[in-house]
Formats: structure tokens, C-alpha cells, sequence
């Protein structure tokens, strides 16, 4: 029978704590780094400065909306930034439990199926496809 050992609470509470510290370090480590694409870096400063300044495309006074723009572009570009690296490299800079890693991934990810498909894909998949060296088409159109 397989058992799997639980770490005690006092060691779970501890990791999660340690989550945002541990990432704010990951992402300073990988702006830092000269392996991540310049442009990735601006777009990630871009969004931080559209984030902090006043200016919203829904304002921050509308209860809840207001908040989740700014939220969901983050959660975005975060997997934009994390995904135009190595799996490698942000390994070598994330110093949290791999569990944590992966869960803040998926809540990237979920962010994305909160959009229309077509806004995630220019969004996400343009980095994953500049990644990858090949050419991107931000284009729809029917075949008659």
C-alpha cells in the first residue's frame, strides 16, 4: 500500500507564507537575468507601471471589476514572462517547494480561461510562439 507523508502543519503554513516573498524573488531574479528576451521584460514593466498608474481601463472605483482588469492582465503577463524562459532557469531561481510553483501556474492559467480564447492567445501564445522562433500571424479570417 502506498503512503504518502504529510508535512506537518506548522510546515505547510510556512511554505505558503513564503510564497510571495519567493516569488517576487523569482520574478526580480529572471528581470535580472540576461537569458529572458528584453522584450518580455519591458511588456512586464509596461503592465506593472499601467497597474499602478490612476488610469484604468475599468477604474478602480467600481466595486470588484475595478480590481479584476488589473488582476487578470497581471496573472497574464506573469505567465507570458514565466513562460518565455527555460523551465530551467525559473527552477534555478525559485526557492519554494515545487508544489507551490506548480499552483501558481495553474492559477496563471485559469486566469486565462476568464477570457474571450482570442484575447488569451495573442496574449499568451504570441510569447510562446517568439519562444519557439517561429512566426506569428495575429490575423482571423474565413476561407471562402
Amino acid at each position: 500500500m502506498l503512503t504518502i507523508k504529510r508535512k506537518p502543519l506548522f510546515f505547510q503554513v510556512k511554505e505558503v507564507l513564503s510564497f510571495v516573498p519567493n516569488f517576487l524573488k523569482l520574478i526580480y531574479c529572471l528581470v535580472d537575468d540576461s537569458r529572458v528576451p528584453i522584450k518580455e521584460k519591458a511588456i512586464l514593466l509596461a503592465v506593472a507601471a499601467y497597474i499602478l498608474s490612476p488610469f484604468d481601463f475599468l477604474p478602480d472605483i467600481i466595486p470588484f471589476l475595478g480590481k479584476i482588469d488589473d488582476l487578470l492582465l497581471l496573472a497574464l503577463i506573469l505567465q507570458r514572462f514565466i513562460n518565455s524562459v527555460d523551465r530551467s532557469i525559473v527552477l534555478e531561481y525559485w526557492e519554494g517547494d515545487a508544489n507551490l510553483l506548480e499552483l501558481m501556474e495553474s492559477i496563471m492559467a485559469l486566469a486565462g480561461r476568464l477570457l474571450p480564447p482570442g484575447v488569451y492567445r495573442r496574449i499568451v501564445h504570441k510569447a510562446q510562439a517568439d519562444i519557439a522562433g517561429k512566426d506569428y500571424v495575429d490575423v482571423d479570417f474565413d476561407i471562402k
